[in-house]
């Protein structure tokens, strides 16, 4: 079976921005300049005194026409601007009527304009503006043409320097970028950036006009990014259309078309990047764009129909399904707004049909998906062949039928799926954005075809769709990422090698999870591939391909973390081949680490910090211009492989203290991959009796009961209702422990400074173990604690960046905060502190508690302290691990704030805590926890709990630890894993072994 994805039209391909968009595409209209006065009194008039006052000024401006004689200077003028007052008539009221009068009167404008006429500029620019809105209401390719060809003399007559020099190239470029939104011609989009460019550079600030040429100009970048998918054309888009926003005063005509084309903006990168601000941003814009356009007003359709895209995406991201009903209101006010032949009419058709199909998906109601086929077909009819949206309808279609067929089961309704899935993509461009979503989806059909029937051709060309979507050149690493995996477990399917399929998908990783957003969202994105590194591996491994799986789940795994590692890789190679180069990777690196926990905007009515929103597209700018750089650096000799995934011939030297023992765990098998010192072979060890499910529901339910609330046992952060029984530890001693131990020969018990020590690496559900407590503890069976000294390490990259240790380790800083504001008393952490201050004498000796431990002065005395003890509360956020923090005096040092610190000389961080090394249970496989942030930070040993610990177990602790660490007078944070194994005997001993819950939270990561 393949994975059971959601059959959704990929994002890019499924909503279509319209209507309000275009709208915005302000017109500078221009009367004679004989006429000027006029002209301006008359759209003064119409402000003041509505339609009466309009119809009053048309009939003056009719009659002067009608009483000038042909060949009088002034015709020209006077049919210009009475043909303006009809445009501007249609505008507000939309009455095609208006448009052709508006036509007629401006036509002749130009005809009666001999050349060389100071006007012929002007008429023929009005004459063109009211050809573009023809084409925008009617569809009509020919009217577009006139436009261009209207618009184009009128800048080529306008001499540089000429006030009204700006208005035309801006209008051209409006007419260009139509075009272009018509045929998909990537000229014409070039042609319309370039007008638009033009007019912002020559508008002065402060013009009235400058909001809306910024706002044209943003849609123009905005297109290019949904064509090309180049990130950067985007965050040009939010930049000029943000502008334009902050300029256009309140009363503003063209401040709803400023909002709605922002708020577009703002939900497409949204749709890109999944950051949840964007999309609050786009619903805030666009909904003002609504309430301040009018009824009646042409635009209104088209901004109801981009507020619902949004509310549509917010359902998507969140399941609220009001959000949906909220999405479905107002695309069904869009369609009914929309008259019959209207170029809009059919994004708007297709859009509801989306979010009639997606509430049949959540409800089950099938009258829901009856309007959205309906509703699809409709828009599929009615969109003339060769326009570029022609496909997303189809795609769209194609999806609704295939949910059809999974509810009813009627081949017929399949068929229909995949010949518009088909067409969509046969009809979509190469390298467009849209293209792996439709292949994706296409593929999806054929296999359920081939659940139905069985041919095995159906699932052949499932698999042939997923690896072109996994493989076309594009810019969409969320689509490209579904084709991937679905193409591997295709391969699988039919027996053929997925090894090219999974390489393609680690290869597109960087992409999907980005170092130009910030860690929060790169955990996000996340979810989608948590899964990936140790399913690519089960595969390799069942084929032999050990070192191969290893290096598969380096790359997958900690993903984040090896992110960040990177960064803070020393340049020193690059310098002495390089030494420019060197500082350019070092200034972007430096940069880009600070960026990775930058604040995210926040709307406020529209307006955001202009520098927080000028931040996100530094970031993203720092991201792309770090791949240019590595890119660069590969072509130097000798640096093809700088800063690549590391190879086995690297990752073995990992075993440098001892085995490392790597638990690979996926739904289809278990195995072990152990690494020796000095050996260049991996010992493999299949777990064939693991019981995944069982072994899951088992740490579920030992994480409910160690940090449940319930009875009266205090202990830091939290109470603690005993296990019944030692079901957890039975488990994992006979299925995974014992077996890698016998074939390690650690089966005798021997004396604490000679016990072999060993690393174990676990993966997914493992990640939750605490394998070090692993027993029967019967009086009769060995157990891990009598036969090894345990650490962990996230990766085995962990275990290779801090291998060297430090030779000027310096300072040991303990915190004690005995009673933090909002938690309960912690008297024993007092006790913990002179427990350690004991022992050090070896070395300067740092102590913070109470008012003195506040955050600020924590952070400042690590700096200045090779070591560090936290004795204190600690939360653990799953829903966003980088909050996780330590509660000091005045309030949290956050996980976030320690991880971007790059601490110097560092040893050992002892953190006396509840959950400091908990793992995310939703990505198990990353290392977001505490002990794993000071890792990065730059800590190589780090003590940590792993669940609540008793206040009156951690002085015992601490003091066991530090006196055998400090016993011979020097710093060595490599003992930490001996030091505290033998601190956790001595509690053990005191507490008795079978009161696992109190001992075995205390574990030893890294070196």
């Amino acid at each position: 079976m393949l994975p059971k994805p959601n059959p959704r039209a990929h994002s890019d391909g499924t909503q279509m921005s319209s209507g309000g968009l275009n709208g915005a595409h302000v017109a500078d209209q221009e009367p004679s300049h004989q006429s000027e006065i006029a002209s301006k009194t008359a759209d003064r008039e119409i402000g003041l005194v509505g339609e009466h006052g309009k119809r009053l000024t048309q009939g003056c401006q009719s009659q002067a026409v009608i009483l000038t004689p042909d060949g009088h200077p002034d015709k020209p003028g006077r049919l210009n601007n009475l043909g303006n007052s009809w445009l501007s008539r249609f505008e507000r009221l939309g009455e095609l009527s208006d448009l052709d009068h508006a036509i007629d009167c401006q036509s002749h404008a130009v005809i009666l304009a001999p050349d060389g006429h100071p006007d012929k500029p002007a008429c023929l620019n009005n004459l063109g503006i009211s050809w573009s809105r023809r084409f925008k209401r009617l569809g009509e390719l020919s009217d577009l043409d006139h436009a261009i060809g209207c618009q184009s003399q009128a800048v080529s007559l306008t001499p540089d320097g000429h006030p009204d020099k700006p208005s035309r190239l801006s209008n051209l470029g409006n007419s260009w970028l139509s075009r272009f939104e018509r045929l998909g011609e990537l000229s014409d989009l070039d042609h319309a950036i370039d007008c638009q460019s033009q007019a912002v550079s020559l508008t002065p600030d402060g013009h009235p006009d400058k909001p809306s040429r910024l706002s044209n100009l943003g849609n123009s970048w905005f297109r290019r990014f949904k064509r090309l998918g180049e990130l950067s054309d985007l965050d040009h888009a939010i930049d000029c259309q943000s502008q334009a926003v902050i300029l256009a005063p309140d009363g503003h005509p063209d401040k709803p078309a400023c909002l709605n084309n922002l708020g577009n903006s703002w939900s497409r990168r949204f749709e890109r990047l999944g950051e949840l601000s964007d999309l609050d941003h786009a619903i805030d814009c666009q909904s003002q764009a609504v309430s301040l356009t009018p009824d009646g007003h042409p635009d209104k359709p088209g901004c109801l129909n981009n507020l619902g895209i949004s509310w549509f995406r917010r359902f998507e991201r969140l399941g609220e399904l009001s959000d949906l009903d909220h999405a479905i209101d107002c695309q069904s006010q869009a369609v009914s707004l929309t008259p019959d032949g209207h170029p809009d009419k059919p994004g708007c058709l297709s859009n509801l049909g989306n979010s009639w199909s997606r509430r049949f998906e959540r409800l089950g109601e099938l009258s829901d998906l009856d309007h959205a086929i309906d509703c699809q077909s409709q828009a599929v009819i009615i969109t003339p062949d060769g326009h570029p949206d022609k496909p997303r309808c189809l795609n769209n279609l194609g999806n609704s039928w295939s949910r059809r067929f999974e509810r009813l089961g009627e081949l017929s309704d399949l068929d229909h799926a995949i010949d518009c899935q088909s067409q969509a993509v046969s009809l979509t461009p190469d390298g467009h954005p849209d293209k792996p979503g439709c292949l994706s989806n296409l593929g999806i059909s054929w296999f359920r075809r081939f659940e139905r029937l069985g041919e095995l051709v159906d699932l052949e060309q499932a698999s042939q769709a997923f690896r072109a979507g996994a493989t076309i050149t594009t810019f969409n690493p969320t689509a490209q990422m579904r084709s991937a995996q679905l193409w591997a477990a295709s391969c699988t399917l039919l027996e053929s090698s997925p090894l090219e399929a999974y390489r393609v998908a680690f290869s597109l990783l960087p992409r999907l999870v980005w170092i130009g957003q910030t860690t929060r969202y790169r955990h996000a994105n996340l979810v989608s591939v948590r899964d990936l590194a140790t399913e690519a591996a089960a595969w390799a491994i069942s084929v032999n391909l050990h070192k191969l799986a290893l290096e598969w789940l380096e790359q997958g795994r900690s993903v984040i973390w090896g992110q960040t590692l990177r960064l803070r890789t020393p340049f020193d190679d690059l310098r002495l081949a390089n030494s420019e180069l060197a500082l350019r990777f070092q200034s972007i690196a430096s940069q880009l680490d600070a960026a990775a926990s930058r604040p995210v905007a926040q709307s406020q009515n529209s307006e955001f910090p202009p520098d927080l929103v000028s931040e996100a597209a530094k970031h993203h700018q720092l991201a792309d211009e770090w791949d240019r750089v590595l890119e660069e650096a590969r072509r130097l000799p000798g640096f093809e492989n700088f800063l690549k995934p590391l190879e086995f011939d690297d990752l073995k030297q990992a075993a440098h203290q001892g085995p490392v023992i790597i638990i690979n765990t996926h739904r289809t098998r278990c195995d072990a991959l152990i690494l020796l010192p000095g050996s260049d072979d991996i010992i493999h060890m299949p777990l064939t009796t693991v019981c995944l499910d069982t072994m899951t529901q088992l740490v579920a339910e030992a994480h409910r009961t160690m940090g449940q609330r319930g009875n009266h046992e205090d202990i830091r952060g939290f109470t603690v209702k005993k296990t019944q029984g030692n079901l957890l530890p039975a488990l994992m001693w006979s299925d995974i422990v014992d077996p890698v131990l016998n074939i390690l020969g650690y089966t005798e018990k021997a004396n604490y400074d000679e016990l072999p020590h060993v690393t174990w690496c676990t993966t997914g559900a493992m990640s939750l173990l605490p394998l070090h407590a692993a027993g029967m503890y019967d009086g009769k069976t060995r157990n891990a604690c009598d036969l090894v000294v345990s650490s962990y390490a996230p990766t085995l990259t962990a275990l290779l960046w801090h291998r060297i240790p430090s030779s000027s380790q310096v300072g040991l800083l303990a915190v004690a905060q005995q009673a933090s504001p909002g938690q309960t008393a912690l008297p024993n952490t007092l006790e913990e502190l002179k427990a350690i201050s004991k022992y050090s004498t070896v070395t300067k000796y740092h102590e913070l508690e109470g008012s003195s431990a506040t955050v600020d002065a924590t952070l400042a005395a690590m700096e200045e302290n090779s070591w560090v003890h936290l004795a204190c509360h600690a939360v653990q956020d799953l829903s966003d691990p980088s909050q996780s923090a330590f509660h000091l005096h005045d309030g949290r040092l956050m996980l976030e704030e320690i991880s971007r610190r790059k601490f110097k000389n560092k040893g050992l961080a002892f953190l006396s805590a509840c959950e400091t090394a908990t793992g995310d249970r939703a990505l198990p496989d990353e290392a977001t926890h505490l002990a794993a942030g000071m890792l990065i930070a730059g800590y190589p040993s780090v003590i940590g709990t792993m669940w609540s610990i008793k206040d009156e177990d951690a002085p015992l602790v601490a003091e066991i630890v530090y006196s055998e660490l400090l016993k011979d007078g020097t710093m060595d944070h490599t003992r930490s894993a001996r030091a505290l194994h033998k601190a956790v005997r001595v509690l053990r001993e005191t507490v008795g072994e079978k009161e696992i819950w109190r001992w075995a939270p205390f574990i030893h990561i890294g070196v």
